[in-house]
């Protein structure tokens, strides 16, 4: 074997080896973001199944179109965004808690909106909840950007509700197609039958 052979073989072997390595690192990192996956997933799950967060929505439902007839709670909404709020014994706690549900959902439209988490899975679960917070606090966003003469107040949280409109309104189910089902289709079920 002469010496110009061997070195031959050995940069063969040198870019096998490189090669494989770098496909094992691309499996690890595939890995890895699987992993970051489910982490994040739950996390956004542990944030929207807070008993705090739930019964912050379901405030926001019951309370604001009731306030909403109020003039001064009206007054109070534009006047907390612009700084010159009044403490008032009846709304800080109310508009707190409307508060912590746009803050949450803004920040996770914001981490899907930047591919920081998988936008399916996430709208698999949690569109119809998406819809039903913003339904709950339009009404009060429409005073804050007003009142702030900006656009951009909760924008992913509004981009997130438009993500979740369109995923309620293309795809009723994330059942897998193709695979048996235990029920019969909704159309054949009856609500009074045992």
């Amino acid at each position: 074997m002469t010496l110009e052979l061997i070195n031959t073989l050995a940069s063969v072997a040198t870019t096998i080896i490189v090669a494989a390595a770098a496909v094992a690192a691309l499996v690890q990192l595939r890995h890895l973001r699987g992993a970051n996956q489910i982490s994040g997933q739950l996390a956004l799950r542990q944030v929207l199944l807070d008993r705090g967060f739930l019964e912050a929505v379901g405030r926001a439902r019951q309370d604001v179109p009731v306030l909403m007839k109020e003039a001064a709670f009206r007054k109070y909404v534009a006047d907390y965004h612009l700084g010159i709020a009044e403490d008032h014994e009846r709304y800080d706690s109310l508009y707190e808690d409307i508060l912590v549900v746009g803050r949450n959902l803004e920040n996770i439209g914001n981490m899907i909106r930047n591919g920081l988490t998988d936008e399916r899975i996430f709208l698999e679960q949690y569109a119809t909840l998406v819809i039903i917070a913003w339904d709950a606090t339009e009404p009060l966003l429409r005073i804050r950007r007003a009142a702030t003469s900006s656009d951009t107040p909760w924008e992913d949280f509004e981009y997130l509700t438009v993500l979740a409109r369109r995923w309620n309104a293309e795809k009723r189910s994330a059942y897998p197609v193709g695979v048996e089902r235990i029920l019969p289709p909704h159309a054949e079920l009856r609500p009074d039958a045992d």
